[in-house]
């Protein structure tokens, strides 16, 4: 499983990622873009999540044109509501694919393996935290990835493992207290085999 810090590129991130290729990514969202650097997987978020912002996420998607191809962009979604994002996935879709992109398809509330478009590369768990909790093991192998969003624990990390995600992402092990960072090191030495000295 990846893990992608969202907005993130402190040293650490960039010593697993030399360390242990494709087991550290980025997850960029329209507000936070930087260069990814060539030895970094990422995919990039539509930021719906905090405030949907098009321009930004077009923007941010016409710059990742030259560099290399992210994993999937996240369509615009809106959270927590079905009908709503289904909508979305319908007028961004087409604009995004044209860019050559891989599409991700934000997975909400309600929603079910059969809801999820046929051409979508990813299945991305968003939606809320109840929901994610109960249902996000029914989106296994319904696309070819599948990414959860906002894990921000050790025990959501195993959660996320267990159920066979292919990455998830979060902001809490390199934006909070000490131990979250601990706990993101222990997974790794755990799950990895990486060696800090």
């Amino acid at each position: 499983m990846m893990l992608m810090p969202a907005n993130n590129t402190s040293g650490i991130v960039h010593y697993l990622a030399g360390a242990y290729p494709n087991k550290i990514g980025l997850f960029i969202s329209p507000d936070g873009w930087r260069v990814p650097p060539w030895y970094l997987p990422y995919a990039l978020d539509n930021g719906c999540f905090i405030e949907w912002k098009e321009k930004e996420f077009y923007k941010m998607c016409r710059q990742a044109n030259f560099y290399h191809a992210p994993l999937f962009v996240v369509v615009p979604d809106v959270v927590a509501d079905a009908e709503a994002t289904m909508k979305s996935w319908h007028i961004h879709k087409p604009r995004i694919a044209d860019m050559g992109y891989k599409l991700g398809f934000a997975c909400q509330d309600g929603m079910e393996p059969q809801d999820v478009p046929k051409d979508a590369h990813c299945c991305f768990i968003g939606g809320s935290t109840e929901w994610k909790l109960s249902d996000a093991h029914k989106f296994k192998g319904v696309a070819p990835w599948l990414h959860i969003g906002r894990v921000n624990t050790p025990d959501r990390l195993k959660w996320a493992e267990n159920i066979g995600a292919d990455s998830v992402d979060g902001t809490g092990f390199f934006r909070s207290k000490d131990y979250k960072m601990a706990a993101f090191i222990e997974y790794f030495i755990k799950r990895q085999g990486v060696m800090f000295s």
